[in-house]
């Protein structure tokens, strides 16, 4: 089947929205995940993985990834969004930002981004830290 360029215009970003709508129509069930547990950076300044992105039983979007930062790294400079974000700290130390205020959040420790806040986090110790972030996206995901 051929397409004329008129028609590959109309048709692409139909199918370019249809591709990002369904990331997150996953419907997430129960589940064990076994992320990486290693912090070993390989020589890099940071390594991540996304664990699920999905919609719980509501529609409810939900995403989750594990982060890695090395010494003195940050995970990218402050931003905010839409979205609520939580982050449990798993080994090391993390040096939380939000709005102007910084605090130490050490391993067991839970940070909580709220919607619309500057936010970002940064690796203030000498070995690697490692957390969970799970992105709270709701309805609208």
């Amino acid at each position: 089947m051929e397409l004329s360029r008129r028609e590959l215009n109309l048709l692409l970003p139909l199918l370019a929205g249809q591709g990002q709508r369904d990331e997150h129509q996953v419907r997430l069930d129960s589940n064990v995940y076994r992320p990486d547990q290693s912090t070993d950076l390989h020589g890099e300044p940071k390594k991540g993985g996304r664990i699920f992105s999905g919609t719980d039983h509501s529609g409810f979007g939900l995403e989750m990834h594990q982060t890695v930062l090395g010494p003195g790294v940050a995970s990218h400079p402050p931003h905010k969004h839409v979205h609520d974000e939580l982050m449990i700290v798993l080994d090391g130390t993390l040096e939380t930002y939000v709005e102007g205020k910084t605090e130490i959040a050490e391993k067991g420790a839970i940070i909580l981004y709220a919607s619309n806040q500057m936010h970002r986090v940064r690796n203030p110790g000498n070995v690697p830290a490692r957390y969970y972030v799970i992105e709270l996206r709701g309805q609208n995901a």
